[in-house]
């Protein structure tokens, strides 16, 4: 990929991608008793960060796979950094070692529902998948933990809902999560669009991984359900083909 086509291609999916946020960033900074500029600044670079990441070229040993799992990998890696970089952000206070809030089963068993019946209702109005074996493994193990340890690690907490205490962090975080998941898009020809009928299903998981989080104090029943909705289509595929 031509070095003018990759900054471009970063440009316009991370412009988009934030200029969907601005809003809630600007009610959020307004309400707010104190103006986390920086905070706003240090994820915005995070957006940034994650779409040149995705965008790089391929290194041998990833070339010839389908799945983009060099993205995933490095995507994984951007929180593990900020922690191991940025004094006072843990692996506990990120949710990955943190322990599991009591009563924290309930709370994931309905985010775990959730997350399964909207790819099934997307699989009764006729979405059908196929998956190799790579892609078996790549959907059981990486989209979840690449964009939840992201993602879902700094949700501020000023609002209360389900027994859950959040904030515009997490409406903020659900935009970006969409934002990677269909809000925008970018074509080989740099022509960049804002879909946002196919963000509405991705922008509501987003809030519900988000729920979750704060109710267990852990990413992990997140990155289940994350994983676990990306496969339910394909598991119905399968079974829908085998009894016909």
């Amino acid at each position: 990929m031509p070095l003018r086509t990759y900054l471009v291609t970063i440009g316009l999916s991370a412009g988009l991608t934030l200029l969907c946020t601005l809003p809630f960033v600007l009610v959020a900074l307004w309400l707010s008793r104190t103006r986390r500029w920086g905070l706003a600044l240090f994820v915005g670079s995070l957006v940034i960060l994650q779409n040149a990441v995705a965008e790089l070229p391929r290194v041998n040993g990833f070339q010839g796979l389908h799945w983009n799992w060099q993205a995933a990998l490095l995507t994984t890696a951007l929180p593990l950094l900020v922690v191991l970089m940025t004094p006072g952000v843990s692996f506990a206070s990120i949710g990955v070692t943190s322990s599991l809030n009591p009563g924290w089963l309930k709370p994931a068993i309905v985010a775990l529902l959730v997350a399964a019946a909207v790819p099934a209702a997307f699989f009764l109005l006729g979405a059908r998948v196929r998956l190799t074996v790579e892609g078996w493994a790549y959907l059981l193990l990486m989209p979840g933990l690449a964009e939840e340890l992201l993602l879902n690690s700094a949700l501020d907490r000023c609002w209360r809902f389900g027994g859950a205490q959040f904030g515009w962090g997490l409406l903020i975080t659900s935009v970006l999560f969409a934002g990677a998941n269909g809000l925008v898009a970018v074509d080989s020809q740099l022509h960049a669009r804002i879909a946002i009928p196919a963000a509405m299903a991705p922008f509501m998981l987003g809030v519900v991984s988000g729920w979750v989080r704060e109710r267990t104090n852990s990413v992990w029943p997140s990155v289940f359900g994350h994983n676990l909705s990306n496969i339910v289509i394909p598991i119905a595929t399968l079974v829908s083909r085998s009894i016909h």
